[in-house]
């Protein structure tokens, strides 16, 4: 049985996480095996969310658990 990754997006509403969000999408559509999840950090649960995962700026695209090099502090971070 494959293995399931998520690629996870961190959003404001903003027009740029739109385009995070619609990337995230091609992303999933491209691979097998991948679920997009969308985080509202202006609720609770997604402002949980980033900060467990340590964002400072949003957008913010993380796959599986791991931030792109695009998305928050850059020390410490694979890709970065």
């Amino acid at each position: 049985m494959a293995t399931q990754h998520r690629i996870e997006v961190l959003t404001k509403g903003c027009t740029s996480c739109e385009g995070a969000i619609a990337y995230a999408h091609e992303l999933a559509a491209s691979a097998h095996d991948y679920e997009v999840r969308v985080w509202d950090v202006s609720d609770a649960e997604g402002s949980a969310r980033m900060k467990r995962l340590g964002i400072t700026e949003l957008p913010a695209i993380a796959v599986d658990g791991e931030l792109l090099a695009c998305c928050g502090p850059s020390e410490g971070r694979p890709g970065a």
